[in-house]
């Protein structure tokens, strides 16, 4: 106690000062690295969208040409609307789900709780992933045509369909989204006492789970929903993995579009100006999101 005592002493003694000073010296290396890295790309790129850009040469500034010329393309109006489409695809079969997966798993044995999350936190290589669902995509050989023939049912072209191509790309997200562990950990931590009251109002399960479970689990949701959103709206690795962006353009994304400009066209302004139209995009999105569902809905 005397020394605790003691070192309490020494902290009236230094004052307020000498903390703030103890935390921002813990903090700088954080603040470096973010500065950096963060926003020094960020702020490079928008500068980069008004020139035109090159690795050898000195840049020169060019104003608005790079947006004339990307929204003079229609390619460009095609990528972001493919873009729209697979974000809200993705949002309405692969979002909601774990969630409900994780409020119906609560409902079964202990046993099982641990056997799921087991299997949740079993690592699963994208990539990998990917090239398999490609395999199995396949016109010819593939997995699922083996099935359909097998069956005696039409086959069918899967990532060559241009109608269907889209819904091929979210499927693996069905098996390979991870966020139902944190829904459960979110869940484990509502007193037993809310259910308990509810079954005394005579409440049934889906009642529980309108009233009780869900109104707690909403400000994890529109966490996790903002960044569903920031995710799905910069979708690469599905598209260039599994289609390369076909069939034609059917599935090619905002950043396969910034990719093929500025890597290997080296356009290099044009690029950030899609960049940059893409994070005005994804900002007015989280702006709606934000404004129409809050964490706290008396707020």
């Amino acid at each position: 106690m005397q020394r605790i005592n003691r070192l309490e002493e020494e902290r009236k003694i230094k004052g307020p000062k000498d903390i703030s000073r103890n935390n921002w010296l813990f903090m700088s290396p954080g603040i470096f690295f973010n500065l950096i890295f963060g926003w020094y790309p960020l702020v490079l790129g928008f500068i980069i969208a008004f020139q035109t850009f090159h690795l050898i040469k000195p840049p020169y500034y060019t104003g608005l040409n790079n947006f004339r010329a990307i929204f003079n393309d229609p390619l460009t109006l095609i990528v972001f609307r493919n873009t729209l489409y697979y974000t809200v695809l993705s949002l309405a079969l692969t979002f909601f789900v774990p969630i409900f997966v994780a409020i119906l798993l609560m409902e079964m044995k202990k046993n099982t709780i641990r056997i799921m999350m087991i299997l949740w936190f079993i690592p699963i290589a994208g990539m990998a992933s990917l090239v398999i669902w490609k395999w199995f995509y396949n016109a010819d050989y593939g997995l699922f045509n083996g099935i359909l023939a097998s069956l005696s049912l039409p086959t069918s072209k899967w990532l060559g369909s241009r109608r269907i191509a889209m819904l091929c790309l979210v499927l693996p997200g069905l098996i390979m989204y991870g966020p139902g562990l944190i829904y459960i950990a979110s869940l484990q931590s509502i007193p037993d006492e809310f259910y308990e009251a509810a079954e005394l109002e005579g409440c049934t399960f889906w009642q529980k789970i309108w009233y009780v479970t869900l109104p707690r689990l909403r400000p994890l949701i529109s966490m996790m929903l903002i960044l569903a959103v920031i995710g799905n709206m910069q979708v690469f690795m599905q598209p260039f993995v599994m289609t390369g962006g076909g069939p034609g353009d059917a599935t090619r994304s905002v950043v396969m579009f910034y990719y093929s400009l500025a890597f290997e066209h080296m356009h290099f302004g044009k690029g950030q100006a899609v960049a940059l139209v893409l994070f005005i995009v994804i900002g007015i999105l989280i702006y709606l999101q934000r404004r129409y569902f809050k964490e706290n809905p008396d707020v």
